[in-house]
């Protein structure tokens, strides 16, 4: 996690959105593993299988923890990090990596939110939804597909805002395994 001295150099809307996306990621992982439980013992112990379950996991709970979870992996420097390069690099060289990384990150946020957002509006100008009686969650296709272009949105949010300090300071202090303190 990121240090209080290191998180106070973020802007404020930064943390903020770090904080609600980690809540709502973990909403997801708590609602997976609750999801989960009751299967097993419907399953198990009742003989009546929810036949429900592995639709909600995969298309709003397991989407739910990975996307809605970016902006905080952002904040707190949870991502794969080439610390051991990037400090062995020129102070001019760290300058040019920052920038890739910024562009980098910026663009693919740019991409998920554009492909997420064209996938969700289709599926809702056309209807889409699973059909009555199916073993699929019974809402709309657009719901969950929505769910990739606003973790995208605030990947690229908080990497917008926090740019100046990112492209001027770098990743916030780590510790010697190359993960934020």
């Amino acid at each position: 996690m990121v240090t209080e001295a290191a998180a106070a150099g973020m802007h404020p809307a930064v943390r903020g959105i770090g904080r609600v996306s980690a809540a709502v990621a973990g909403l997801s992982v708590l609602c997976m593993l609750v999801v989960m439980l009751v299967e097993a013992g419907a399953r198990y112990l009742l003989s009546a299988p929810l036949g429900w379950n592995v639709s909600a996991v995969e298309r709003l709970m397991m989407p739910g923890m990975v996307f809605l979870s970016l902006p905080w992996m952002y904040v707190c420097a949870g991502h794969v990090s080439a610390g051991m390069v990037y400090s062995r690099m020129a102070p001019a060289m760290r300058s040019i990596a920052r920038v890739i990384a910024f562009v980098c990150v910026v663009v693919l946020a740019a991409l998920l939110f554009a492909s997420g957002l064209t996938g969700a509006l289709s599926a809702m100008e056309l209807g889409d939804a699973p059909p009555p009686g199916s073993a699929e969650v019974p809402i709309p296709t657009w719901t969950w597909l929505a769910i990739q272009p606003v973790g995208a949105f605030g990947l690229l949010v908080v990497a917008l805002i926090d740019a100046p300090r990112f492209l001027r300071d770098g990743e916030v202090e780590a510790d010697a395994e190359g993960h934020a303190s």
